[in-house]
């Protein structure tokens, strides 16, 4: 397995898994027309902004094997004065999840914010109705912040949690004992 920065070349991977995930895990979020109809287009117009216009904090990763595109994750360096660093995106294809890529791509970014910043935090929204990611980020040691209503992407209003994690260097060392 393979992790890299993503370079444009890889925006229409990224927006076709980003939509394909939203597509498997927000059907109660999100109107099935936009799903079915809308979300690519709207991913794709954005992730082509974010690698035309990227912001100086902005860091994405992609994981590969065998030059398939198995997951990806986009943060967004001290984001948030109390909470640190935004894990904004963390999108794993459904036939590879179980097998440790989206713990893996968190671990990319812990280290990153280690190199960056020394023991920062770090933090990422997940809409309320996605209860296996809400599940693996409680298993891996993530703390809900709060719960806040939404209508920030697709057409419909939604609740999204926070979900938290202290500092980095703690993340890594829970993550590195759950493998023992």
């Amino acid at each position: 397995m393979v992790f890299r920065k993503a370079t444009k070349v890889d925006v229409e991977h990224i927006a076709t898994l980003h939509s394909v995930s939203w597509q498997q895990n927000y059907r109660d979020s999100f109107s099935d027309h936009f799903l079915d109809y809308q979300a690519f287009d709207n991913r794709l117009i954005e992730w082509k902004n974010r690698f035309e216009n990227p912001s100086d904090n902005q860091f994405v990763v992609i994981a590969e094997e065998d030059d398939e595109f198995l997951g990806f994750m986009c943060a967004y360096f001290n984001h948030d004065a109390q909470y640190g660093t935004l894990l904004d995106n963390l999108h794993i294809s459904l036939h590879t999840q179980g097998k440790g890529v989206g713990t893996k791509l968190m671990a990319a970014l812990a280290e990153e914010i280690l190199t960056r910043n020394s023991e920062n935090g770090f933090y990422l929204w997940v809409l309320d109705t996605n209860a296996a990611a809400i599940s693996y980020y409680e298993k891996i040691g993530g703390v809900a912040m709060e719960t806040v209503e939404s209508n920030d992407i697709g057409d419909k209003t939604f609740l999204k949690i926070r979900y938290y994690w202290q500092n980095a260097s703690a993340f890594l060392e829970n993550v590195k004992a759950k493998k023992s």
